[in-house]
């Protein structure tokens, strides 16, 4: 193994909008911060897919899957790689004929993938974070207290964006998913804030100006605009930033209006609808037609667009009784959805030249791991639990992308009680968000001054 109908409701708030083994001494290496300048991999034209499993996924079954029944009841697929792809992967490639031809399949895919097998909100803790509200603060901020999203950090520091959307060089970042671990991602950075939206059937659905997707006459918006200001300054500081964040989103959307209109992005209402190579009806065999792989068209549609980082989210990942049924059609989906990334991706130019596979890392987040395991590999209602043992902590995260070293494993966890291996590598949340932001050459230390990117996701 190698280890190394009305467009200001879209955007809602507008746009601008065991345990021993892991305390204090424990036998890994964790390094929290490393200089800049050693990372090489940003580039202001790069782009991230955050695929957040909104519940607290259990990891171990999908992406370190060599863990002992009890930890992982579905088996594996012998791939090429150097992680271990679960058994609870279809692991099928789907063969479509004629211009899309044949989607690979996981085991297909998984050398382009890096996985780290220990990945820890808080290393140095005695015990794991097992509580919902906290560990959503982390995969959403980087700090347990919680604070602006990642997402609008990337709004705020990115170089393609500005005060005013008439500076923006890119259509804005995008959070996609309603879940309670999704929309903190989301959670404003003074006047920023993503572009937001629970689905794709809520954006299909408020996309427009009018009934008829009519624009809004120039006489109305600046006496609209013109409101906006008067109301911004005669209210308070804190209300100001408020009301500055819903005018940048109005200001937006009218930017964008040509991207928000377009019937391309109505990818389950307008199978013949056509950019970009592809129609809605070919995204929905690539993708699925699971509300996940809805999104996920929508997504790469925004992406192509220019978008420079996007969120999607997947509810039903909280699984403590009839794990077998939802946990697996959870993983099918995700399955579906990575295996159409890594498709489609390879078959897109990018402006900037190549393709956009080797400017987009691909990655999944998720509130903690699972325990509270029988020997069944099921508590006792058939589910699993998050109560802090190294089975819950030591989460299995990947990366894809052109860039990524793909097939290898970072970390490495024992087999009996998934606690982390005497010298493995155990990497941080913190380092973990600090690559998102270091890959689309934002400086992370103004956000995470103690910790640094993961430059062994790499090639």
């Amino acid at each position: 193994m190698k280890l190394k109908a009305n467009r200001r409701n879209f955007l809602k708030a507008g746009l601008g909008g065991t345990a021993a083994a892991a305390a204090i001494g424990a036998p890994y290496f964790f390094v929290p911060n490393r200089a800049r300048a050693n990372f090489q991999y940003g580039d202001k034209d790069n782009h991230l897919i955050i695929l957040n499993l909104d519940g607290g996924a259990r990891t171990v079954p999908m992406f370190n899957a060599g863990m002992s029944g009890r930890y992982n009841p579905y088996g594996e697929h012998a791939s090429a790689a150097a992680w271990s792809v679960g058994g609870v992967f279809n692991n099928m490639a789907r063969d479509f004929g004629g211009a899309i031809g044949a989607i690979p399949s996981i085991t297909d895919i998984a050398t382009d993938m890096c996985v780290s097998v220990t990945m820890d909100h808080t290393p140095d803790s005695a015990s794991g974070e097992g509580s919902h509200t906290v560990a959503r603060n982390w995969i959403a901020s980087g700090y347990d207290a919680g604070g602006p999203g990642i997402m609008s950090q990337i709004m705020r520091l990115h170089a393609y964006y500005g005060s005013e959307v008439a500076e923006f060089g890119s259509f804005p970042p995008v959070v996609i998913g309603g879940g309670d671990a999704t929309t903190p991602f989301a959670r404003p950075a003074g006047d920023s804030e993503p572009l937001k939206t629970t689905s794709f059937s809520e954006f299909a659905s408020q996309s427009g100006d009018g009934a008829e997707g009519e624009q809004q006459p120039d006489w109305a918006r600046a006496f609209e605009a013109g409101l906006d200001n008067h109301m911004r300054n005669t209210h308070s500081a804190s209300d100001r930033t408020t009301m500055s964040r819903l005018a940048l989103g109005k200001d937006a959307v009218e930017h964008f209006r040509n991207v928000f209109t377009d019937p391309a992005l109505k990818v389950a209402a307008e199978p013949t609808a056509e950019k970009h190579g592809y129609t809605n009806a070919q995204l929905a065999q690539i993708f699925g037609t699971s509300t996940f792989g809805r999104n996920a068209a929508l997504a790469s549609r925004f992406l192509f667009e220019g978008s420079t980082a996007i969120v999607i989210g997947d509810n039903g990942w909280d699984t403590h009784s009839n794990e077998m049924n939802a946990f697996t059609s959870s993983a099918q989906r995700l399955e579906e959805v990575l295996c159409g990334f890594n498709y489609l991706l390879k078959n897109q130019p990018h402006p900037a030249g190549g393709t956009y596979w080797d400017r987009t890392i691909i990655c999944t987040i998720s509130e903690f791991g699972r325990d509270n395991l029988m020997g069944s590999g099921y508590n006792s209602g058939g589910g699993s639990d998050h109560t802090g043992t190294p089975a819950m902590r030591n989460q299995a995260w990947f990366m894809m992308g052109g860039a990524v070293a793909g097939g290898t494993q970072l970390g490495a966890t024992n087999p009996d009680d998934v606690s982390v291996v005497p010298g493995a590598s155990v990497y941080s949340t913190q380092n973990y968000l600090a690559t998102w932001l270091a890959w689309l050459d934002i400086d992370f230390a103004e956000v995470f001054p103690g910790a640094a990117p993961i430059e062994d996701f790499f090639a």
